[in-house]
């Protein structure tokens, strides 16, 4: 059983913790884009400021079973778009980061998460969901796809002289 509250700063820690496993898949696979998780004081500094933002949802995954032990995260960010000379004015609830301990992976909790956030955006009245999804991460694909989320774009680079 799982237990969705909101985080607080008192989750800092643990938030950071979680983070460093994505951290590390996100470095190992991409080392020339991502840092590993070495130093925690920037994260925790980043995450301070997105738990203080107003535009930012953050949520808490405790396992009801075991003392309420944090076994994972999600964040998002409501996103206020203007219109453009090519785009509709909308407001999209813009989830940046789901992390699940790598213990209680495929038992619920991102599913958990995930519906809890759905219903913060409804709340809210928002009408669509984004986020992005690296490509070599084929189980975060799979894990959105399930969920109904669909690819409507692609973002594709060129490494110019081995950068």
């Amino acid at each position: 059983m799982v237990h969705i509250r909101a985080a607080t700063t008192g989750d800092l820690e643990i938030i950071v913790a979680l983070n460093a496993f994505v951290q590390r898949h996100h470095a190992q696979a991409l080392p020339g884009i991502f840092k590993l998780p070495i130093d925690s004081g920037p994260t925790v500094d980043a995450f301070r400021a997105i738990l203080e933002d107003p535009a930012s949802v953050v949520l808490m995954a405790q396992d009801a079973r075991a003392r309420g032990e944090p076994v994972g995260c999600l964040y998002a960010e409501i996103q206020d778009r203007p219109a453009s000379w090519v785009r509709l004015e909308s407001q999209v609830f813009c989830i940046q980061h789901l992390v699940v301990a790598p213990k209680r992976r495929r038992q619920g909790v991102g599913t958990a998460l995930l519906s809890e956030a759905l219903s913060v955006a409804r709340r809210r009245g928002i009408k669509r969901v984004e986020l992005d999804v690296w490509s070599f991460n084929s189980e975060a694909r799979r894990f959105w796809s399930k969920h109904g989320f669909e690819v409507i774009r692609e973002r594709m680079q060129l490494s110019i002289d081995g950068v």
